[in-house]
Order: C-alpha cells, then sequence, then structure tokens
C-alpha cells in the first residue's frame, strides 16, 4: 500500500497536466477574455475584477494542495498569491497588489490596493471567511482624508468591506455579492463650500453627513 499511494498520486497528477484550461474559466467578479495552457499551467488573458483590468494573469498549479482535497494555483500579475478551488467553494489566499480605482466605478477612489487579503466563498458565492487588510487611495481629497483602510469580513453572507480614514471622518461601506456591489461612501463634518462642491458631484446631505451611494452588477 505504501508504495500503490505514490504511484496514484503520480498518475492524479500527470492526469492533470492534460485538462484544458477552460476548466479554469473564472466566474464573477474575476472575469478573463480567455483562458490558454492547461489546468496545470495557465494564462487569463485580458483578466478583470469587475471592471478593474489586471491585464495577464498567469495561473501555476500547486499539487500539494491535493493532499488537502481542493486544486490551488500560485498567482503571478497585477495582484499575486494564492486561488483555490474544492468541492465546498473556493476563494483566495495571501492576495496581495493594486486595483485601479474603476474596481467600483462611480466612486472618487484612484486606487484599491490588497495586503495579504483571503477571501472564502461557497459554491454560490456567499461569503464564508474574509482576512487581511485593504487600502484605498481617494482621487480627490475629502475633508482633507486622502486614504482609507480596514479589514474585509463576512456579513452574512456578504463580502463586506468596511474602509475609514485615519480620523474616521470619512468612510466607506461596501457590500459585495456574486451579483454585483453597493457602496456607502459618507464624510462627516464637511466645510459648507467643499459640501457644496461634493453636492455638485452627486453627494447629498443625510443625517448631518454628506454621502455618495453607488452600485452595480457584474
Amino acid at each position: 500500500m505504501t508504495r500503490v499511494l505514490p504511484i496514484l498520486t503520480g498518475l492524479a497528477i500527470g492526469a492533470l497536466a492534460l485538462l484544458p484550461a477552460r476548466l479554469l474559466l473564472p466566474t464573477p467578479p474575476l472575469s478573463a477574455a480567455s483562458v490558454s495552457g492547461s489546468i496545470w499551467r495557465a494564462t487569463m488573458n485580458d483578466a478583470a475584477i469587475g471592471s478593474a483590468w489586471l491585464g495577464q494573469v498567469d495561473l501555476r498549479l500547486q499539487p500539494a494542495a491535493l493532499f488537502d482535497g481542493r486544486l490551488q494555483w500560485q498567482v503571478a500579475g497585477a495582484v499575486t498569491g494564492r486561488l483555490f478551488q474544492g468541492a465546498s467553494g473556493g476563494g483566495g489566499e495571501g492576495l496581495t497588489g493594486t486595483l485601479p480605482g474603476t474596481a467600483l466605478p462611480g466612486l472618487p477612489l484612484a486606487g484599491i490596493t490588497l495586503a495579504d487579503t483571503g477571501l472564502t466563498l461557497d459554491v454560490d458565492g456567499r461569503c464564508r471567511s474574509a482576512s487581511g487588510q485593504i487600502n484605498a487611495t481617494l482621487a480627490v481629497a475629502l475633508a482633507g482624508q486622502t486614504s482609507l483602510a480596514g479589514a474585509p469580513r463576512c456579513d452574512g453572507a456578504v463580502l463586506l468591506l468596511p474602509l475609514a480614514s485615519p480620523d474616521g471622518r470619512v468612510r466607506l461601506d461596501a457590500r459585495i455579492t456574486a451579483q454585483g456591489w453597493q457602496a456607502r461612501l459618507a464624510i462627516a463634518g464637511a466645510a459648507p463650500a467643499e459640501a457644496m462642491a461634493l453636492a455638485a458631484a452627486g453627494f447629498a446631505r443625510t443625517g448631518g453627513e454628506t454621502v455618495l451611494t453607488r452600485e452595480a452588477s457584474w
């Protein structure tokens, strides 16, 4: 039996090398114009997360993860880390990189940076766990602030990104599902001149805050 197991493992890994790359076709919000190569080593061409273009993303299978009952790939490109898929769902680990602000179009963001971010979804795309750090750079200063930061987490089945400025006056709460996203950007204590400029940009006064809401489907 001790000799049979390595042989069976070798056969399984060899069979994976022959599987076509089309089995790696991503699901929303991750997409790609095409996928080339094999399940062992593949390239996603014109990959994107939502509307945030990532360009070419290379995937390399990590055979050791087979012993944990899942397929796992090392990712190289605008975002690095690991993607995995198993019988109960999939997700990513150690994801690090910067997405352009168009990841959440309609919001005044210049970019979103992932730092050792992890996410696990079930087979229906519902959030099961989230970790790491997310930082967002504002395209324009709001209440004197230029950046937001926070830790992603699951709010029931929804992935929640609760980001805030260092002084807490600017807050972005984004709720993300497999179908799309909703976001609320709120500024507390905006000066009158700034509040007028924000109103012209689509913000509204709500309960003492200046608020912009946006949503979109993938």
